[in-house]
């Protein structure tokens, strides 16, 4: 679907800008919940979950754990292209920023779901929230800039081991950054 010319022209640029609002609403949508939850929860017992849930997440990534991730596991239909050229991938592209209409693929984005819940004001969350969008739009604009089908695929099975330790390692300096302060 992503080499049709339904991608052709501005749609891809909806697209990425549904991404980052979807990635925007859900971040805003954590922040409310957690700070509902943060003044009934001690910091330490706090920042121990957090830790912890890191730590599960890590050992998901590398095989050690088996446990499905809380997603919806089916694709956006392609009806939502009846909106035209624009409003289509437009709503194809929030519904998939939100990360909570599609297949999500690793369990890291979720690593970032109880920093922004526990620790993040509005700022950090906005930039959560871009940063969620610009990653789902980063993976598909390279699919679609890769070479001929399947390639990605395979250049990203070649190098998921790596890949997979050098995200753990980042999202590990985030949260230890996060939870100790400047």
């Amino acid at each position: 679907m992503l080499s049709s010319p339904v991608w052709r022209g501005v749609a891809p640029f909806a697209f990425a800008g549904g991404l980052l609002l979807g990635g925007v609403l859900s971040a805003f949508g954590v922040l409310l919940l957690g700070s509902v939850l943060r003044p009934l929860m001690p910091p330490l017992l706090v920042s121990g979950l957090v830790c912890a849930w890191l730590a599960v997440l890590v050992a998901r990534e590398f095989g050690l754990l088996r446990f499905p991730l809380p997603q919806n596991a089916r694709l956006v239909p392609e009806t939502v292209f009846r909106h035209g050229p624009v409003f289509g991938p437009l709503q194809f592209g929030l519904e998939m920023g939100t990360g909570m209409r599609t297949y999500v693929t690793s369990g890291l984005p979720y690593a970032l779901l109880p920093l922004v819940a526990f620790f993040a004001g509005p700022g950090p969350a906005l930039l959560a929230g871009l940063a969620f969008g610009s990653g789902r739009a980063v993976m598909t604009f390279g699919v679609l800039r890769h070479g001929p089908p399947g390639t990605w695929d395979a250049a990203w099975l070649r190098h998921s081991r790596l890949l997979a330790a050098l995200l753990c390692l980042a999202f590990a300096l985030a949260q230890a950054s996060v939870i100790v302060g400047p």
